[in-house]
């Protein structure tokens, strides 16, 4: 019967036998007119027979007269071109369908500490036998010599699937036609893998060529539902596959694919790849000053990452100067940005002035593994930041920041009212009666300059304040309807604030109504630790967005060379450029803040004193404690966002003054970038050149790859010695981010469909778990009857007539 079927050029499919045939025919000639045809050609052969004069009976002449008939009639049924229907029906197996993660999580390296882990390592590597037993009581001491310490999960899944005792991939094959595919982002075929070359190459070494590890994100889930759809095919009888479990960009739960596979009857064999055992537990940020003050309580805020810790106990600590200061336990939990506020107060030696570490420290209590450390360089002093506040009488903002003055223990403030009651400055401090002698007010360490007109202060006491500033004092202009700026036009102090201005009088007009604004950061505000209102950039501009609007400010028309702008109106322009509301400059070695409005009370509304004292708090430290301890900063270096994330290139920024503190005017620093979480024999230093930003004298800028998450210092030792010490983030649910396997999410998924989870220790019985299916199909072809059976047909016929006509001796 084969032969038969090779004759007339039909291909039957394995495991099918025939279950129909039928014939048709697709000529555009009509089968009756072919019909009509066939009879007016027999009744003329059978006319030509007849008149035959040959001497041979009517047997023979009849047999002629069919042969030749018969051959007529075949020639006219292939010219109406017949085709053979056959339709095959019968069940063939259904094939394993091996999936491998490729992603880049499967380079991360788990931390093997445990005897099970270890041992689990060495199956893979078929160092022990395929069974050997994983239990609670084995020790180190069974691992063999030669086991990798902690291989990345890469590496694990190639020696599995090379281990010669294992036979893991002929052992799928033998419970049906085994395909492997990777997936990453989406599912793909692992043998149609371009750019490989398979010759001489087995299936399995075929996979290992193209699996990588090095796609960006995982869908895991989705790669499974894209097999379920069955585009290349019957569904396999199981799906088995190697992944660590992580899944960070599949649209679809995997519960919901895994009760999907469940019903198609699709078990899923889970094999998780690393050590359940991992996560991250990691310090971004400690907000603490650079300067602390002895007595004084502090709340420290320590803000870290935690992911893939189940359950447990963190315990936060501070350590200054090598002792424990402060100490905090609080349950574990996931997140990108947790916070834990630990308070201390730091205690008087025998030195009124010191330099210490602080040292933050986080660590999951009873698990060595998960621990970080973050550490920042303080001062401690026990002098008080010494303020003078001189203003004019007692409008709203002298209020609000004359109580928050007092209540700072790290101030001892002086208040100066021009217009005030007689008897209440004469009642002494914090009211001074007069504008201090020069000496003393030499002995302030920042002077706040409210609406005073200048004719009350007079040439020689602007004079003294000019000389004040030159000399490192600290000075806050703030803006009023009557006297400052507007009085200062032709003054000592003119050349001292940080932007010029017209006289301007604020009339008073009850029927207009003013429009609220809301203050804007500039780009340099943003990067300046005065101007932050949280812990993080991105929280602090959150705030600043939020506040509440402010009414009045006083427009000015240029900035001075070298001023900045911190704070910008919203829309109105002064020029090309946003109208700044605080400006800053150094003026000499003192430095000047202009406050372009008195409004910065309205900040308390809903919220009390968080922002307003936080921001008057930062001012006054910033520009009050160089002349307190005698060192103004000549390099001040700052991150663009004030974090780094991994992949995402920023800037950092300085701001730089030479000696004279006058912006330097060099076209590019050289700076030194250190990689202090560098491995033994990786270059951990690069050269990093800070080029000037044009029209921003004093202003550099660098850019920064960000191209290795970890922890770094920047330093720079010209003009002057600073450093700027950033960690370099991972994204949340990034493939580097340290994470244990997800072997609770695997199991499940597998339970679930029907399946089973598999360890190291369990990989020998996975074949055998697979049960064989087969699919039942049926197969339809079709065969044009031009086939080499018709042509020896035909031939057959017309030889078959010849022979009869020879024995009849016709010609």
């Amino acid at each position: 019967m084969n032969w038969v079927q090779k004759l007339i050029s039909i291909d039957a499919p394995e495991h099918a036998s025939l279950h129909s045939a039928s014939l048709s025919l697709r000529s555009s000639f009509p089968w009756w007119a072919a019909g009509l045809v066939l009879v007016a050609v027999g009744l003329g052969v059978s006319w030509l027979y007849a008149r035959e004069s040959g001497r041979f009976g009517r047997v023979r002449r009849l047999i002629m007269t069919v042969l030749r008939g018969a051959s007529i009639a075949l020639l006219l049924l292939l010219l109406l071109r017949p085709v053979l229907i056959a339709e095959y029906v019968g069940e063939r197996p259904r094939g394993v369908a091996l999936l491998l993660d490729n992603s880049q999580s499967m380079t991360q390296r788990d931390r093997r500490l445990t005897p099970q882990d270890r041992i689990r390592v060495a199956i893979a590597e078929d160092l022990v036998a395929a069974d050997t037993p994983v239990t609670d009581n084995l020790s180190l001491g069974s691992i063999p010599e030669g086991t990798l310490r902690d291989p990345d999960r890469a590496s694990v899944v190639r020696a599995v699937l090379t281990n010669a005792r294992l036979q893991l991939a002929d052992g799928l094959a033998g419970r049906g036609p085994l395909r492997t595919y990777l997936f990453g982002q989406r599912l793909r075929n692992a043998t149609g893998e371009a750019g490989i070359d398979r010759t001489e190459m087995s299936a399995t070494d075929h996979v290992l060529a193209a699996f990588k590890a090095d796609e960006s994100r995982t869908a895991l889930a989705d790669a499974i539902h894209d097999l379920l759809l069955g585009k290349e095919g019957d569904l396999p009888a199981a799906i088995v596959v190697m992944t660590d479990g992580l899944d960070n960009a599949s649209k679809m739960p995997l519960n919901e694919v895994a009760q999907e596979c469940a019903r198609l009857q699709v078990p899923l064999h889970m094999y998780g790849v690393g050590s359940a055992e991992g996560g991250v537990l990691l310090i971004k940020d400690i907000g603490i000053p650079d300067t602390l003050f002895y007595d004084d309580s502090l709340v420290v805020p320590v803000r870290w990452r935690s992911q893939g810790l189940k359950k447990g106990t963190v315990e936060a600590t501070l350590a200054l100067g090598g002792q424990v200061v402060a100490r905090r336990e609080v349950p574990v939990r996931e997140g990108q940005d947790l916070r834990a506020e630990l308070t201390f107060t730091p205690r008087k030696g025998r030195d009124q002035e010191e330099k210490k570490e602080l040292i933050a420290s986080i660590k999951l209590i009873g698990n060595d593994l998960f621990t970080d450390t973050l550490k920042r360089p303080v001062r401690l002093v026990d002098r008080r930041v010494r303020v003078l506040y001189i203003e004019n009488s007692p409008r709203w903002e002298y209020k609000f920041l004359q109580s928050t003055l007092l209540r700072d223990r790290r101030v001892d403030a002086n208040f100066l009212l021009v217009n005030g009651d007689t008897e209440a400055l004469q009642a002494g401090p914090p009211f001074l009666p007069a504008f201090p002698a020069r000496d003393r007010l030499f002995g302030f360490d920042l002077v706040i300059l409210g609406d005073v007109a200048a004719e009350y202060l007079g040439t020689e006491k602007m004079t003294w304040l000019r000389d004040f500033v030159n000399e490192g004092g600290g000075l806050v202009t703030i803006a009023g309807r009557q006297h400052l700026p507007a009085t200062y036009g032709t003054t000592p102090l003119t050349e001292v604030l940080p932007v010029e201005f017209l006289p301007v009088k604020f009339a008073a007009d009850a029927e207009t109504r003013p429009q609220p604004y809301v203050p804007v950061l500039s780009e340099v505000g943003q990067r300046r630790d005065m101007l932050a209102l949280a812990d993080s950039g991105p929280e602090s501009l959150r705030i600043w967005k939020g506040l509440p609007g402010l009414y009045w400010h006083y427009p000015v028309t240029k900035l001075r060379a070298g001023a900045v702008a911190l704070l910008e109106h919203p829309t109105l322009k002064m020029g090309a450029q946003a109208m700044p509301l605080l400006a800053s400059h150094f003026y000499g070695k003192g430095q000047v803040l202009f406050l372009a409005t008195d409004e910065t009370w309205r900040w308390r509304y809903n919220v009390g004193d968080r922002y307003f004292t936080r921001f008057w708090g930062q001012v006054i430290y910033e520009l009050g404690l160089p002349h307190l301890l005698g060192n103004a900063r000549r390099v001040q270096l700052a991150l663009e966002h004030g974090e780094a994330i991994y992949g995402h290139s920023s800037s950092v920024y300085a701001r730089v003054f030479d000696a004279e503190f006058r912006p330097l005017k060099e076209e590019r620093l050289r700076a030194r970038l250190e990689y202090l979480d560098a491995h033994a024999g990786e270059d951990a230093t690069r050269t990093i050149m800070l080029e000037a930003i044009p029209g921003q004298p004093g202003d550099y800028r660098a850019l920064l790859a960000h191209d290795v998450p970890g922890r770094f210092e920047l330093k720079l030792d010209s003009p002057e010695a600073a450093s700027l010490l950033y960690r370099v983030d991972l994204p949340p649910q990034h493939e580097l981010e340290p994470a244990g396997m997800a072997e609770e999410t695997l199991r499940q998924a597998a339970t679930l469909s029907g399946g089973n989870f598999y360890h190291e220790e369990d990989l020998h019985r996975l074949a055998e778990q697979i049960a064989p299916a087969g699919a039942r199909f049926s197969q339809r072809q079709e065969v044009l009857l031009w086939n080499p059976l018709a042509l020896l047909l035909f031939v057959g016929l017309v030889t078959a007539e010849w022979i009869v006509r020879k024995f009849s001796n016709l010609s």
